[in-house]
């Protein structure tokens, strides 16, 4: 009777990573819980506890506004006095700081991606038979309630004591912590996924489309991995010295060409015009330099261009001076902020610098840029307003 009692409880997701929910709402199905609800707009959240009524919530912290601390700070009010509602956070930050501001913040458990499945299913079991308990014995908990209340105060004074130490570290300390959150979570994110898919492709009783779709989510958290991992040892090996610029004859617009192609579809899937702009008698225009260097550096800049232009246009383009090329690319993005501006080409940066940003990466991109242009002999600069977009200039010799 408990184990039915169990299986028919609310289980409700809140992360904005689409498989994750697919690798846990098919793990859960297949362990044969039914009422399994979620959402990646954690914005939405206090809304489907309403209409819900949670027995259960897996829950991520690193997400757009309203983070999971800030969730599980606007369920509090919703949670009604002496109620257990277990809170499972299930989260690529690592550090003992999350650990303990999650604990802290409500949470009833905590687990760092990527997780074993097995083990998610039995602390889930784990926290819905003490919420099955807690249910049927809600008159005689208070000694209970009141060993969580001691242990939150105590974990409320470590946390205190762990924000007053960070707050005398000095900023070297800083950027590496920022640098083991970065690469935690930009590595740690598609792995999981790329994990928990395969836990449920080895189930056989899965249908074909069900496998596909599966397939799919996998390359894409296997792509994003690798492009992680090349941008760590391509910064790695630009700060260290140990590029080699190999030097040839390349036909700019062919290259050009090159760039608007792998960009063609990812555009048109987002509803932007891609633009090539070239100056008259080009196509036999050359220069010696790095064609797979300088090639790079134009992914990046498209990477950058594509992600933050929600609607729009990108242009790519051609200037042609005396004993120098020009070339740009044009978005109508979100914009730089001015505060933002000074710091844009530094290692781990974006125009939003927390975990919680809105947009995913690693924060190389433009580092690598400059590096590749600084060991291409060229400049790079850009122009940029807020809400209206960015434009980047890359100028380079004709002749190296």
């Amino acid at each position: 009777m408990i184990n039915e009692n169990l299986k028919n409880a609310n289980i409700l997701i809140i992360d904005d990573q689409d498989f994750n929910i697919y690798v846990l709402e098919g793990f859960l199905r297949l362990l044969g819980y039914t009422n399994i609800n979620s959402t990646t707009n954690s914005g939405t959240a206090v809304c489907m506890f309403k209409s819900f009524a949670p027995d259960l919530i897996l829950l991520d912290l690193m997400m757009p506004p309203p983070n999971g601390y800030q969730v599980m700070e606007q369920l509090k009010e919703l949670i009604p006095l002496n109620t257990y509602l277990p809170i499972l956070v299930l989260t690529a930050d690592i550090t003992a700081e999350a650990r303990q501001n999650a604990l802290a913040g409500g949470a009833r458990d905590f687990l760092s991606k990527p997780f074993e499945l097995l083990e998610v299913g039995l602390r889930i079991d784990n926290l819905l038979f003490a919420r099955y308990l807690h249910l049927q014995m809600q008159d005689q908990n208070k000694i209970l309630e009141e060993k969580v209340k001691q242990r939150t105060m105590e974990l409320q004074k470590t946390n205190a004591d762990l924000i007053a130490s960070r707050d005398k570290a000095e900023a070297s300390d800083r950027l590496k912590s920022e640098f083991l959150r970065t690469i935690s979570h930009e590595i740690r994110t598609p792995l999981n996924g790329i994990l928990g898919i395969a836990s449920l492709l080895a189930e056989s009783k899965l249908p074909e489309e069900k496998k596909l779709e599966y397939v799919d989510l996998m390359h894409d958290s296997s792509n994003r991995l690798v492009s992680t991992i090349n941008d760590y040892v391509d910064m790695a090996l630009i700060g260290s010295g140990n590029v080699n610029v190999n030097c040839s004859t390349v036909y700019v617009s062919n290259l050009l060409d090159e760039v608007k192609n792998k960009y063609y579809r990812q555009c048109k899937a987002k509803n932007l015009k891609l633009s090539l702009l070239l100056p008259e008698d080009h196509d036999e225009l050359t220069i010696l330099t790095d064609h797979t260097l300088l090639q790079k550096a134009l992914f990046h800049l498209m990477d950058n261009a594509t992600k933050f232009t929600i609607e729009g246009n990108i242009t790519i383009g051609l200037s042609i001076e005396q004993d120098t090329i020009g070339i740009f690319v044009k978005d109508t993005g979100v914009g730089i902020d001015e505060n933002a501006k000074e710091l844009i080409f530094k290692i781990f940066m974006q125009g939003e610098t927390s975990v919680n940003r809105t947009y995913e990466g690693s924060g190389l991109g433009l580092s690598i840029v400059n590096g590749i242009i600084n060991l291409l002999c060229g400049e790079i600069r850009f122009e940029s307003v807020r809400g209206q977009g960015t434009t980047f200039f890359i100028k380079l010799p004709l002749k190296q």
